[in-house]
């Protein structure tokens, strides 16, 4: 089976295994997005202390950024320049990507989430938690996700 969307996910947990299953619960149960299949590989489950987190979460934050880009863009392009404009705009195409846009936004994990904070439940990682990264590194652990198909979503339809 392909597994074509990951993930990354940090977590807050005393040990790699154990931030492994906190990601896997978090999946198992999250009533916004349930995947087909999905698989962790706990040798890729990368704590703060270790050299490559930062490269792991910079390029993360990144690639989330990079698709909130992409979604403004898109409201350009349907025309869309001042925030007096969303009041008329009508319902379609744009309405929903300034729907996605918004659960990128407000923290709401969609298929599109490269990556995702399970500690603050956001795409980004506040100023506070970077110091208490920085503070207590054993603390905090970045676990990449493979998943399959997506089986149900509220934000997408599936067929």
């Amino acid at each position: 089976m392909k597994h074509p969307v990951v993930h990354t996910f940090l977590v807050r947990s005393r040990s790699g295994r154990s931030a492994g299953r906190h990601v896997e619960r978090y999946l198992a149960g999250n009533q916004l997005i349930t995947y087909a299949d999905f698989f962790i590989r706990d040798e890729k489950i990368c704590n703060a202390a270790d050299e490559r987190f930062q490269v792991v979460l910079d390029r993360g934050l990144a690639a989330n950024r990079a698709f909130g880009r992409r979604m403004l863009e898109h409201l350009k392009e349907e025309g869309l320049t001042t925030l007096d404009q969303l009041q008329d705009l009508e319902q379609g195409y744009a309405t929903k990507i300034l729907h996605t846009l918004t659960h990128l936004l407000d923290g709401f994990i969609g298929i599109d989430s490269a990556f995702y904070n399970l500690v603050e439940d956001s795409h980004g990682v506040s100023a506070k938690l970077a110091g208490a990264i920085a503070t207590e590194p054993e603390l905090y652990w970045l676990v990449p996700v493979r998943t399959g198909d997506v089986a149900a979503s509220v934000l997408h339809r599936v067929n």
